[in-house]
């Protein structure tokens, strides 16, 4: 949520430019979306959604606790969306 560079430029139709803010997720902050990834995943992207912050450390902790794994922000962004009550926790999603 603090740097949601590619919802922006899916929004925008180009790579724009966003604020970058500190976040767990350092790893996906960037303040502008490489024109050759927006041109290939444009195509390939149907939704993208954001994680807040409580949700990705909610995340990276269930990961070391239960999995023994340490993993940066970007990489448990994902199961942050995924975990009850993300954005990706959904009915059509599941089964």
């Amino acid at each position: 949520e603090f740097c949601a560079s590619f919802g922006a430029a899916l929004k925008a139709g180009k790579p724009v430019p966003v604020p970058v803010t500190p976040t767990l997720a350092d790893g996906l902050a960037v303040p502008v979306v490489g024109s050759h990834a927006f041109e290939v995943a444009r195509y390939f992207v149907d939704e993208v959604v954001t994680c807040t912050e409580k949700e990705i450390s909610l995340s990276i902790l269930r990961l070391i606790e239960q999995e023994k794994m340490v993993v940066e922000g970007g990489g448990a962004s994902g199961l942050a969306a995924l975990l009850p009550g993300g954005k990706l926790d959904r009915p059509d999603l599941k089964g």
